[in-house]
């Protein structure tokens, strides 16, 4: 019955979760995806022998070595000779199912009740980390690197040594921060007094960073040194800031108001941490801790990702604050979380674990809940955009992140042309609706207004905003004898006392000079409601490269 219950009240959290997945994931690259996934099959179906092959799998790119995703895009594309990014987050999603898996088990086999396991789920599937489910090298950086870690402590808690050794290379070079394995592991093998199989794994741990970072360019990462030095305090802060970055509520506000409750969150959850560290000691000393399976396995995770977010806090406050609490990292707080309840369920008896269990559940559902509110809203309107930025990298050799007239839109316009001309990938036809609705216009109660700004053009639309619809947007389309451009209209972000608001009436674009190819052009807007596209009569605009 309880087995049964947990079942039903997992639907919501992970049924939400499949459901936006379906709905919002969108079979186009943005900007990192382009070197592991396109410019890799290119590369594969130009090369010739197994080492070549080899080599293509476990080059770097950038700063990671990503062999689970490439090796997933060769799946799909041995299967049905394509390149598809959906499946790519949909693989994604199978390793946080993993992730989620390899807690339960161990809890389960802790003998602790099917009910005590729901926060586990909210903490995990809500939103704020769309970004490494919707972003396909995201997706297959840091989920398979989460379920490997969690695979090898978990293997290591059970004292089988050699599969736990295979995983830690499997996590080695998932992304770079899977080299943090190995410490993790450490933990384990001396709490559990086998020095043997410790030295054994530090060597093991030695040899797979090695060849990790062998050949690798490190983007200049020596310069994080001399910044630290200058800003010391963002890297105290920002680990805590990093570590409960779950608490950020409010995306829309400034870097600073949104760092507020996070750095506040990070420190409660590292005391909570403390707290139960000083139980683990005490067993640790009593020499009861090295049998207790489900401590072991908190341990290990618990170091990884210590370890990690000491690293990132380290390292990334020269790109900017605001990266602590970025979407793509917040899969780590969410972990962290489930690892700290995770102490609280193992250590504590059963009234007290009853008392943790709701506190964790309020925690979890506020969590949950709260990232609906805010970044459901977000993850429609990037669908929307992406599809826009397809149709200009289609038709006009960019969009899809990269400046157009750079040597990097140039190179990416060359690489989707290659993949596109072999039936390697094909453009989403969504918009084509759209497209279409340009050949009869109508009369639309819309009153666009028009800026000639320093930087480009700005267009603000006051009388339509932000809609919960799949499609409902409003585009502008500017059409000469040589070119088309698509360009989605953004809803205005409120920025007004309430803070749970998140857009205001009205939407707005600025297109950059630089964007359009000079010349004539006709201008219509497409207002999409209720599934249905409606245009506007042409407009003449002459386009310059400057106003």
């Amino acid at each position: 019955m309880r087995k049964v219950l947990f079942g039903l009240l997992a639907a919501l959290p992970v049924g939400l979760f499949v459901v936006t997945l379906a709905q919002f994931s969108v079979n186009v690259p943005w900007f990192d995806d382009f070197d592991p996934f396109p410019d890799f099959l290119r590369k594969w179906v130009n090369s010739n022998g197994l080492s070549t092959q080899l080599q293509l799998i476990f080059q770097p790119n950038n700063e990671h070595r990503m062999i689970f995703g490439k090796l997933g895009a060769l799946v799909y594309y041995w299967l049905f000779g394509e390149l598809n990014f959906t499946f790519l987050h949909w693989l994604g999603f199978g390793f946080t199912l993993g992730t989620l898996a390899i807690f339960i088990v161990v809890f389960r086999q802790q003998k602790i009740e099917w009910e005590y396991l729901i926060p586990l789920l909210f903490f995990l599937f809500q939103l704020q980390y769309h970004m490494t489910s919707l972003w396909a090298i995201t997706a297959l950086q840091h989920l398979p690197v989460i379920f490997f870690v969690s695979l090898t402590c978990y293997l290591l808690s059970k004292q089988q040594f050699g599969w736990a050794v295979l995983t830690g290379f499997c996590a080695n070079f998932a992304m770079s921060n899977g080299i943090f394995v190995w410490p993790a592991g450490m933990v384990i093998l001396f709490v559990q007094g086998r020095y043997k199989l410790l030295l054994t794994w530090l060597v093991a741990g030695v040899a797979a960073v090695f060849l990790y970072f062998r050949g690798m360019q490190t983007l200049n990462n020596e310069s994080s040194f001399g910044y630290f030095l200058q800003h010391p305090h963002q890297t105290f802060f920002g680990f805590f800031t990093f570590i409960g970055g779950l608490f950020d509520f409010f995306p829309d506000r400034s870097t600073l108001q949104r760092s507020i409750l996070p750095t506040i969150g990070g420190m409660g959850m590292i005391a909570v941490l403390v707290v139960a560290l000083v139980k683990v000691w005490k067993l640790f000393r009593e020499r009861t801790l090295a049998h207790q399976e489900a401590l072991l396995f908190l341990l290990g995770v618990s170091t990884y990702l210590l370890a990690n977010a000491s690293i990132i806090a380290f390292l990334r406050p020269r790109f900017g604050y605001f990266v602590m609490i970025v979407s793509n990292y917040k899969i780590y707080p969410a972990l962290f979380l489930m690892v700290i309840y995770g102490f609280y369920l193992v250590l504590n008896r059963q009234q007290t674990k009853k008392t943790h269990f709701k506190v964790a559940l309020a925690v979890g559902i506020g969590i949950w809940g709260l990232s609906l509110l805010h970044y459901w809203p977000t993850i429609n309107e990037r669908r929307k955009t992406l599809l826009a930025g397809a149709f200009n990298q289609e038709h006009n050799g960019f969009g899809l992140g990269f400046t157009p007239n750079t040597p990097a839109a140039q190179y990416i316009d060359s690489l989707m042309k290659f993949n596109v001309q072999q039936g390697i990938y094909h453009y989403p036809t969504t918009l084509a609706p759209v497209i279409q609705s340009l050949q009869t216009p109508t009369s639309l109660p819309i009153q666009p207004q028009l800026e000639y700004q320093a930087d480009g053009l700005l267009i603000r639309e006051e009388t339509h905003s932000f809609t919960t619809e799949m499609n409902g947007a409003l585009y502008v389309s500017l059409q000469s004898n040589r070119r088309q451009y698509l360009f989605k209209l953004e809803p205005t972000l409120y920025t007004g006392r309430n803070w749970l608001k998140r857009y205001a009436t009205g939407t707005t674009l600025l297109i950059p000079y630089a964007t359009v190819e000079p010349g004539t052009y006709q201008m219509q807007f497409v207002l999409v409601r209720n599934g249905k596209p409606q245009s506007t009569h042409n407009q003449p605009l002459e386009w310059k490269k400057k106003a």
